[in-house]
């Protein structure tokens, strides 16, 4: 195996990739269905342990992948 492909199986993945996951999989299984809001984004935050920043990126995420749409207000 060579240096890079090592360095890549050992790499932790994103905390927003991995926050991308548990959100994806709560959907796909149907916890969250159409229509249903989503966790706050402090409730996202404290039940991850994540930060703001990780929360938002992981939703920009969702959202890019037609998953999740977002409104204000």
């Amino acid at each position: 195996m060579n240096a890079t492909a090592e360095a890549n199986r050992r790499r932790p993945r994103s905390l927003a990739l991995g926050l991308v996951d548990a959100i994806g999989e709560r959907i796909r299984s149907g916890h969250l269905g159409v229509g249903d809001k989503l966790p706050t984004e402090a409730d996202l935050m404290s039940g991850f342990g994540v930060s703001r920043t990780v929360v938002r990126e992981a939703l920009s995420k969702l959202q890019a992948a037609g998953l999740v749409s977002t409104r204000h207000g």
